[in-house]
């Protein structure tokens, strides 16, 4: 599946279990409204690492995209 190119976003890597999502999600809210940005679209995941490929939830790697764009001021 492909996914449309956005033109800016706000990432982090999450490594560990899903569950612990939330807080991920929490900071890169946190951080685009601290730095003046606009959110444009839902979120978007990208799973790296997971349980296909790693025994332990510690070793899983997400990484969650935010499309955003810089609000003029």
């Amino acid at each position: 599946m492909q996914i449309e190119e956005v033109p800016e976003a706000v990432c982090t890597v999450h490594k560990g279990a899903y569950t612990e999502f939330p807080k991920a999600y929490a900071a890169v809210i946190q951080f685009a409204e601290n730095n003046g940005y606009r959110i444009t679209g839902p979120f978007r995941e990208s799973y790296i690492d997971g349980i296909w490929n790693k025994e332990s939830e510690e070793e899983w790697l997400t990484e969650i995209q935010l499309p955003v764009e810089k609000i003029s001021r």
